[in-house]
This record gives structure tokens, sequence and C-alpha cells, in this order.
């Protein structure tokens, strides 16, 4: 399979190329494919990976912002997108497949790169448990800002956090990216995110004893 990241040579297909590759490779995949099906498969993969890389790229460019970084996730989508490939079902496109696995490493990228959100995103300056959290040792803090995101947001929620505060991709565009079609948009999909996120941190700091006592202690210390 040739996975490299970087720019291709080869055109974008039409749809009716598209979906005579894909044939190939679900009949070169299946478990009662012949010999001369499977090597059919293989050279239908290789056709719609390299026809996708340069769109593959660009989507990993504008998800973590970096090239050299981009290039690496773009690759590691297209190695996990032909690892899965017997997986692939053709209910869409097989470049909205492709796409949707190099989303969710990129995700995975950003997730463990740095927390998703700060504390003025969540809390008014006035609010006592901002005070708590910002009380917090640096390494508490992340570690409680990850375990609140992910008990309370739903995947789809977590990803709009991710492309918005993470990554400063603009509303109209996270709507695109997630193909919300309600009348909010982006925007009222990431005020539910930041209301979950700060009923779940305010629960979390009161479990911890942290409603108070950190409030009346050194609120504003950071490290």
């Amino acid at each position: 399979m040739s996975a490299n990241s970087g720019s291709s040579t080869t055109p974008g297909l039409a749809p009716s190329a598209e979906r005579a590759l894909v044939e190939q490779v679900r009949r070169g995949f299946c478990s009662e494919a012949t010999a001369a099906e499977v090597d059919a498969g293989r050279h239908a993969a290789d056709a719609l990976f390299a026809a996708s890389q340069d769109r593959l790229y660009w989507l990993c460019l504008r998800l973590v912002g970096r090239p050299e970084v981009a290039a690496e996730l773009a690759q590691e989508a297209m190695l996990i997108g032909y690892e899965r490939l017997p997986e692939f079902r053709g209910e869409s496109s097989f470049h909205t497949w492709l796409h949707a696995v190099a989303r969710h490493v990129c995700m995975r990228a950003n997730e463990r790169r740095r927390e998703l959100l700060g504390i003025d995103d969540l809390f008014e300056p006035e609010d006592p448990a901002r005070g708590a959290l910002a009380a917090l040792r640096r390494e508490e803090r992340d570690r409680l800002l990850a375990e609140a995101r992910q008990a309370a947001l739903d995947p789809d929620e977590q990803e709009a956090v991710i492309l918005r505060y993470e990554l400063g991709v603009g509303e109209e565009e996270v709507a695109a990216l997630l193909h919300l079609t309600n009348a909010s948009g982006a925007r009222g999909l990431l005020q539910r995110c930041r209301r979950k996120l700060r009923r779940e941190l305010e629960r979390r700091l009161a479990e911890l004893g942290h409603g108070t006592s950190l409030v009346f202690g050194s609120v504003g210390s950071e490290e």
C-alpha cells in the first residue's frame, strides 16, 4: 500500500470510478475471495488511498495546525483505514469514511497534547468554583478537566470542544465538520458542552472537599 501523506499525483476519483474500486475492495477482502479477487482488491485499495492522500493531509493539517504532525497523523489514519477495510460496508463514500478515521486519529492526538478548555472558558470570575479549580496544582487541574470532559460529554460533544477550543476552528466550520443542521448550530452545542462541564467540575470539586477550603485559600495561585 502507498501510505505516504505528502502530495499525490493521482487525481480525485469520479463517483462511478470510486464505486467500482470499492466493489473490487469488498470482493477482494471477503473470506471467499479467489486469489485473483484478492489481488484486484489490493490494487483497488491502493488506488483509493492514493486518490485520498492530498485531502487527508489537508484535513489533518486543519485539525492539528502543524505540518509535520499532520503528515504523521495522515499516514497513521491511512494505515488504520487499510487495516479496517474489511469493516467498510459502502454505506458512505470511501472519502467520507476515511475522513472519519482521520478525524478520530487527530482527536486522540490532541487529547494527549493538552487540556481542552481553560478556566476562563468555563467559570465567571466571581464563581467560587473557578477559584477552587485555579488553586489546584496544574497536574491536578489537567487531570480533573480531562476526567470531567470524558464523563460529561458524548463523543460528538468532545469533538466539538476539541475543534473549537483546542484548535481554534470557527463555529461555522465546526458545524460543517460535524454536520450540524439545527438552528443553533455549533454555538448552541458548545454552550451546552460548557454547562455540562461546569456542572461536572463543580460536582467533582465538592467530592474532593474543595468546595470551600480552596476558595478561601490561595485562590489565584499558579505553578
